[in-house]
């Protein structure tokens, strides 16, 4: 049984092979487009990066849906690296309109090739080369260096806003709660939303994908080799654990991984992953100001309040902050797909691992207002 298209399966797998043509091409492009590129004023770019399942999926289709926002699509992918010209390209072919399906995540939310996905790791993949090697320390602080990666990133931004007519550049990516201080450096505008579930929800769902895509695996290799190519690590039969500069928290979590721990594995890397990002709000206030903290739980039970943080925090427009609202309230709702229990002992064990954390978050987070 094959899970992965052949563009994903094939193509990129080749363009694989062929890791110095993306960039290459990409200056060309932004060599191109030199004069149109430095013409825009780019709004504050937007990052979604809470860890894998809190939610971020639904925050980055909530904001692309918004006029003044653009993010990476399905249809962008394996052509990345060039997203004018293959936009413009693409906008001509006569493809047959993209029918809305269940994602392979199995979890409600249908998508179409032009639904927004997460692709940008792909980039910090290249130019960052240890990015996932637990043996290495993957935070990336305000002095951190990296002028090639820089000038891409910034050019890259400029040509997806131009060739799609938008505004502010949009992106859901898990890892970047180790790169907060690394992005504030180069973008001072940049709004942070940092989506959080309580713990055991949180964890009892990311057991549930990594038992899924490790099936799914087994049916069908290509799918951990595309998991792979476009930077996601976080379940399946190739997880790796994130080191945030602990590496005995790290090794800890390995060696769960390794054993089959799957829930007490997730639960430490939930507090590693979270609680890196807590400490940098309380030692930066500039970068705490430049975050949101987005509750899940809250989201779910009380959206119009929720939503109406959220649309603060972006500054977005009236019409923007109405249509977000209007839309999106309706909608949310709790998952219902899975159960979110664990055997007593393992919950107990969960609740010991993550506990503490869990109140700071909700200390630092405040209580809801209406």
């Amino acid at each position: 049984m094959q899970h992965v298209p052949f563009s994903q399966r094939r193509l990129a797998a080749w363009l694989g092979l062929l890791p110095g043509l993306g960039p290459r091409l990409a200056r060309w492009e932004s060599a191109i487009l030199a004069e149109e590129m430095q013409a825009l004023r780019p709004g504050a770019p937007v990052w979604i990066c809470g860890m894998a399942r809190s939610g971020s999926t639904v925050l980055l289709e909530m904001l692309n849906g918004l006029a003044d926002f653009t993010a990476h699509r399905y249809s962008d992918y394996p052509w990345l690296w060039t997203p004018y010209w293959w936009n413009h390209l693409h906008a001509r072919l006569p493809l047959r309109a993209s029918a809305k399906v269940e994602r392979a995540h199995r979890d409600r939310i249908r998508v179409s090739r032009d639904s927004p996905e997460a692709f940008e790791e792909i980039f910090w993949m290249h130019y960052f080369r240890d990015r996932h090697d637990p043996g290495h320390d993957q935070v990336l602080e305000a002095d951190t260096v990296n002028a090639p990666f820089e000038r891409f990133l910034d050019q890259h931004q400029r040509k997806l806003l131009l060739i799609r007519g938008a505004r502010r550049y949009l992106a859901k990516a898990n890892y970047q709660l180790a790169r907060l201080g690394y992005l504030r450096r180069l973008y001072p505008d940049a709004r942070f939303v940092i989506p959080v579930r309580e713990p055991l929800a949180q964890v009892a769902s990311l057991v549930k994908q990594d038992l899924l895509f490790s099936r799914l695996d087994g049916e069908d290799p290509a799918v951990s080799a595309h998991l792979a190519r476009i930077g996601h690590f976080e379940f399946g039969p190739h997880k790796r654990a994130l080191n945030l500069g602990d590496a005995g928290g790290t090794a800890a979590i390995t060696a769960c991984f390794a054993r089959g721990a799957m829930a007490e594995g997730y639960a430490r890397q939930w507090v590693v992953q979270y609680g890196h990002a807590l400490r940098r709000m309380r030692d930066d206030p500039a970068l705490a100001s430049a975050c949101l903290w987005l509750s899940h739980d809250r989201l779910c039970a009380d959206p119009a309040v929720e939503l109406e943080r959220l649309a603060t925090h972006l500054d977005l427009s009236i019409a923007d902050r109405q249509s977000l609202i209007d839309e999106w309230s309706p909608r949310l709702s709790k998952p219902d797909y899975y159960a979110s229990t664990f055997p007593g002992s393992e919950a107990a064990s969960i609740r010991a691992i993550t506990g503490s954390l869990w109140q700071e978050l909700q200390d630092w987070i405040g209580p809801s207002v209406r």
